[in-house]
């Protein structure tokens, strides 16, 4: 199978896992996908209300080590929870550190969109989304729920203003990432999730692979 004949909804038979997988959301990078669990006869994910985060590979390693079986109807309710429209990544910057104290507006990131003018997306689409930050160590820390200032989706400056208030009291001298980025996780409460890190995402994905 080619990335242009993959679509939302497919279930596919991986080699490296007796489970089938069916894909959720997936860009020409990533797939996101839910697993059978086959004591149950029945998807992981079958509550779209409660906190869920995504199984991930690369998109190639599914076209190479997975078999397709079928398309399984992906649903209304479906797409308007897991929003596979929205960018797995987003506000990514080489070139900017999470500051250690919390900034007082998003004129705290100076010249910002002129850094971001090449990015891919210059505004998330979503109204509502929970924000993980991480700990001095990289592990996950407690999420919080941030909107947009008008309601309608977050600009690259919001975002990083929002997500560097969560951050800076886990923030160390000793810096574990470089650069910044905020990168799709799963959902919650019917919500789209996203986790705070750097540059390159937890899966090895860099700005210059996207």
């Amino acid at each position: 199978m080619e990335i242009e004949d993959l679509e939302l909804g497919a279930v596919f038979q991986p080699e490296w896992d007796a489970r089938p997988i069916r894909v959720l959301a997936f860009d020409s990078e990533q797939v996101m996908y839910d697993s059978w669990l086959p004591h149950a006869s029945k998807w992981r994910i079958d509550s779209l209300s409660r906190r869920i985060s995504y199984y991930r590979i690369r998109t190639s390693f599914l076209l190479n080590k997975a078999s397709y079986l079928r398309t399984e109807i992906y649903t209304e309710q479906e797409r308007a929870v897991h929003r596979p429209d929205l960018p797995f990544s987003f506000a990514r910057i080489d070139g900017l550190e999470w500051p250690m104290t919390c900034p007082a507006s998003t004129l705290d990131f100076p010249k910002l969109l002129s850094q971001a003018a090449n990015a891919e997306q210059l505004v998330l689409d979503a109204p509502r989304i929970y924000l993980e930050p991480f700990g001095p160590k990289g592990r996950p820390k407690p999420n919080a729920l941030v909107a947009a200032k008008n309601g309608k989706g977050f600009t690259v400056e919001e975002m990083l203003w929002h997500a560097a208030r969560l951050q800076f009291q886990h923030l160390r001298v000793e810096k574990i990432i470089e650069g910044v980025g905020i990168y799709r996780s799963g959902i919650q409460r019917g919500l789209p999730s996203y986790y705070v890190w750097g540059a390159k995402s937890r899966l090895g994905i860099s700005i210059s692979e996207k």
